[in-house]
């Protein structure tokens, strides 16, 4: 997968990609004891979908982006709040004084960043006593058993076998346990707090499409191949009635330092 396709598909990522429950954000909130208006670092927002609780909840946020386009959409997004800045950089190239942040944190992108080098940093960049959270969509460990899994894998055997690759409940195990391991990375956190969070989401087709567009190794395979999928997939929601509940899964890590 290739991280810079997000650059190129920000709007469909915007418009189609699950959010984050409430209570996810109300907890990490209640973890970090943070009070209001305090500085957070966020490591690669997207469209913003994790930054937006925060921001409107009155934080003073720093968004890391390393797409143009993105930093783009985040400052147009937010250009009336003035507790928000979007830094068009990498998380290893962010340059900032140590010990600058309550809350470190990251919604579906740390997994880009080699947590050797990743966990240390967060934790310098953390005042005493700050958080870092860590938290993933993980979806595909609780919608193998649907009949939308099936067609999925159908279709994507039929047109590119390359994309029926999802994690399934077994490997969610295991990188559940990875997870956990790279926050200990040197022993500089505490015990890591986790929790996971479960609900449906209803996907109209013209949603779900652009769902499917949002995801990078769409774009590692032909257009011919991608409009396919896409023709497959839309006839499979007009059998269903044009709309399907999807089961959703967040998984969320939070510790202290």
């Amino acid at each position: 997968m290739n991280s810079e396709a997000f650059n190129n598909i920000i709007a469909d990522y915007d418009f189609a990609r699950p959010g984050y429950p409430e209570s996810l954000f109300e907890d990490v909130i209640v973890f970090a004891k943070l009070a209001h208006g305090v500085r957070l670092l966020e490591i690669g927002a997207g469209p913003g979908q994790a930054t937006d609780y925060f921001v409107k909840h009155g934080y003073s946020v720093t968004s890391l982006e390393i797409g143009d386009n993105q930093v783009n959409f985040l400052r147009k997004k937010y250009a009336s709040f003035p507790n928000f800045r979007a830094v068009h950089s990498s998380f290893e190239e962010y340059a900032v004084p140590e010990e600058s942040f309550n809350l470190v944190f990251s919604a579906t992108a740390f997994h880009w960043i080699d947590p050797a080098f990743g966990i240390p940093k967060a934790y310098r960049l953390l005042k005493k006593g700050g958080a870092f959270a860590l938290f993933w969509h993980l979806e595909s460990v609780v919608r193998q058993e649907t009949e939308l899994q099936s067609e999925l894998s159908r279709i994507f055997r039929q047109h590119a076998p390359e994309l029926d690759d999802y994690v399934s409940p077994e490997e969610g195990k295991k990188l559940h346990i990875e997870r956990v391991a790279e926050m200990g990375i040197d022993g500089l956190f505490g015990s890591v707090e986790a929790k996971i969070y479960r609900w449906n989401e209803e996907y109209a087709a013209k949603r779900y499409l652009r769902l499917l567009n949002s995801y990078s190794d769409m774009h590692e395979i032909s257009e011919d191949k991608r409009k396919a999928i896409f023709e497959d997939v839309a006839a499979y929601f007009a059998r269903k009635g044009g709309r399907i509940e999807v089961p959703m899964e967040v998984r969320l890590y939070m510790t202290s330092r």
